[in-house]
């Protein structure tokens, strides 16, 4: 073997060194990519959350002005409930009230018929009849 000289081992650190250096360059340059894919991704990934935020904003606007129909809806459905129940009970008056009149008017057509009878059978006994010989 041969000896190695001071200036031969120094170059062969330099080279060493200086392919070191290009290595840790190259790593750095690959770093930096990764850096700026993943600051595009995490804006990509922002937008997509604002858009969903949004999305969901106005899903939650739509289901507001559902919930506010709906509770316009069951107030009209109460008042209507009133309202059935109150024509219920007018049609029930009503149908009463028709069968207390008709009752009263078939009774004094009743009572009519009655003192028409009896008035009948009255002069038919006063009636004398003629004697049979």
């Amino acid at each position: 073997m041969s000896t190695v000289l001071r200036e031969e081992f120094e170059a062969r650190i330099e080279a060493v060194e200086a392919r070191m250096d290009a290595r840790i360059a190259a790593m750095g340059a690959r770093l930096d990519a990764y850096v700026i894919r993943a600051e595009e991704r995490d804006k990509r990934l922002d937008e997509r959350l604002n858009e969903r935020d949004k999305r969901l904003d106005e899903r939650d606007k739509r289901i507001e002005l559902i919930a506010q129909q709906v509770a316009a809806a069951a107030k009209s459905a109460s008042n209507l409930k009133a309202h059935m129940w109150l024509a219920t009970t007018t049609i029930v008056i009503a149908v009463a009230g028709t069968v207390v009149a008709a009752y009263h008017a078939t009774q004094s057509s009743h009572l009519g018929v009655t003192q028409a009878v009896i008035s009948a059978f009255q002069q038919g006994q006063e009636m004398q009849m003629p004697l049979k010989e």
